[in-house]
């Protein structure tokens, strides 16, 4: 028996800290997948996919420093139609319940102006469900 125990110990240790990792992995997908519904979400003005990626607490802080909040975005006007945006450079660094991306968001208006914005986005997982909490953009 003891034989046993000393081969199946290490085997089932191996599987539990190994979960842990997988989870990780599993949610850095989640957000990365969240991170591009809320891109598409913003460029087609989808108020119900916002409204389920933004936590109600959420805060932004635009560009320009002004603060808005998850009901601002939610009421702010669309964007140009013909509009694109392409996240770049996105890394996910996934802690627990807490959750980092940061990256690059390039926004191209229908008349081929250009901006590239440096984002920073904080997730938070409550009831098992990821939402973004706060994001912090600055023009590059």
């Amino acid at each position: 028996m003891k034989l046993y125990m000393l081969f199946f110990a290490p085997v089932l240790a191996a599987f539990a800290l190994a979960t842990p990792a997988f989870a990780a992995e599993n949610d850095e997908a989640v957000i990365r997948q969240m991170e591009e519904a809320w891109v598409q979400a913003s460029m087609h003005h989808d108020r119900d996919t916002l409204k389920l990626l933004l936590d109600d607490s959420y805060r932004e802080i635009t560009p320009s420093g002004m603060a808005r909040s998850k009901s601002d975005v939610l009421n702010a006007s669309p964007v140009p139609s013909g509009s694109t945006q392409t996240l770049q450079y996105v890394n996910v660094h996934v802690d627990g319940d807490q959750a980092v991306v940061t990256g690059e968001n390039r926004f191209m208006a229908p008349d081929g102006q250009q901006a590239v914005f440096a984002f920073k986005d904080d997730f938070a997982r409550h009831d098992g469900q990821w939402r973004v909490v706060g994001s912090w953009m600055s023009r590059k």
